[in-house]
């Protein structure tokens, strides 16, 4: 062989050697593509920097397709620029992956949740969080997110078995809602006329809270129903006895009741015992002079009105009433037929007044579902 025909054959070999040697470095390069893109990216998320974190995250995953938190936060980032139909198929499509870790499943199905819920489709939303559940049945903040939804759907039964796990996960004593959820259980009943069966379940609620005031209630109104008006007052009674700065709530169930029974008079000696418990307690101060003027006994009214005054001097009430009862003039037929009004008309607005703590609706009764928004117990006591 020539030194000529040697010569050739090494510059072959030398190519070969420079060729195979440049292909595994881009190998290499696409195997391990620049992280700082990556990161760059999530930079730009946390400074609200969307556009930035868009062209990032696309280049991302253009380099690497096994960046499957890449995918997940491009997704993110479409649903919060009000583009969920794009959030969705790019989710979507990596559900279909076999080689997922539980962690990216968690991830992905949670991001399909909040894709379907900005689609308002949160009813398949919520089929990704039981899937999440599935694989990690101790996750307190899907636990929480499914619990919401069954008190939005009134699925109160699986409501009261998630919020009991929850109590063992989180350490806590959930016994008032517990018993309002059965008492919600008990209204379907009686929605449909099963009065009987309503009332096994507000009894269950006040096994569960004893102070359970909705149930109290509940079984005053389905017996008064039946005409069963000495167990309709005794459970009205019963709120006064164990819950009386709440005792306003059922005032005017009480006259209804004692009047029909013809026990009228007693309701005089329940206000007074509310007060001997509640001193403080304006609306049943308010109510009982009220009651004692209609009764003629002007005296012990005035009386009433005048430590209204003196515990509540922002009572525009207290003030009215005093005013009317003091006041001598040559008019007093109509004085006290217009202030007679103006103050029952106060009583009841005062007493009635009840706002959702989750949406600021304003109910004029009390309630323990919020109507609107579906939240529970989120009305506060009427002051």
């Amino acid at each position: 062989m020539g030194n000529s025909t040697i010569i050739i054959v090494f510059c072959i070999g030398l190519l070969v050697i420079v060729w195979y040697y440049w292909l595994r470095r881009g190998q290499e390069r696409e195997e391990h593509p620049d992280p700082s893109v990556y990161i760059n990216g999530l930079r730009a998320i946390l400074r609200g920097q969307d556009e930035q974190a868009y062209a990032y995250l696309k280049q991302t995953i253009a380099a690497d397709t096994n960046n499957v938190d890449a995918f997940i936060q491009l997704g993110n980032l479409l649903r919060r620029l009000n583009k969920p139909d794009q959030a969705l198929k790019i989710h979507r499509d990596l559900t279909y992956r076999g080689n997922l870790s539980a962690e990216e499943k968690k991830e992905i199905l949670l991001a399909l949740y909040y894709d379907y819920k900005a689609l308002d489709n949160e009813v398949t939303g919520i089929k990704a969080i039981n899937e999440i559940i599935e694989l990690y049945p101790d996750d307190i903040p899907s636990l929480k997110m499914l619990l919401r939804w069954l008190e939005k759907t009134g699925e109160w039964k699986e409501a009261g078995q998630i919020r009991r796990h929850l109590d063992k996960l989180e350490n806590v004593d959930s016994g008032r809602r517990l018993a309002l959820y059965k008492v919600f259980e008990g209204y379907a009943l009686g929605d449909k006329g099963d009065r009987h069966r309503a009332r096994l379940f507000y009894k269950e609620a006040l096994h569960i809270d004893k102070t359970c005031l909705a149930a109290c209630l509940s079984l005053g109104d389905s017996y008064f129903d039946e005409k069963r008006l000495e167990d309709a007052i005794r459970y009205w009674m019963r709120i006064i006895e164990l819950r009386p700065e709440a005792g306003h709530v059922v005032f005017e169930r009480l006259k209804k009741g004692y009047f029909e029974t013809g026990q009228y008079g007693q309701y005089a000696d329940t206000l007074t015992k509310l007060l001997q418990a509640c001193p403080e307690h304006l609306t049943a101060r308010l109510e009982l002079a009220y009651f004692l003027e209609k009764k003629g006994e002007r005296s012990a009214a005035r009386e009433h009105y005048v430590i209204a005054q003196d515990n509540h001097p922002e009572s525009l009430m207290a003030k009215l009433g005093a005013y009317r009862l003091n006041r001598e003039d040559g008019r007093e037929e109509m004085a006290e037929a217009i202030l007679r009004g103006a103050l029952k008309l106060a009583v009841k607005k005062e007493a009635r007044s009840y706002t959702c703590g989750e949406c600021g609706l304003v109910m004029e009764s009390k309630v323990w579902l919020c109507p609107r928004c579906k939240a529970v117990d989120s009305f506060p006591s009427a002051k």
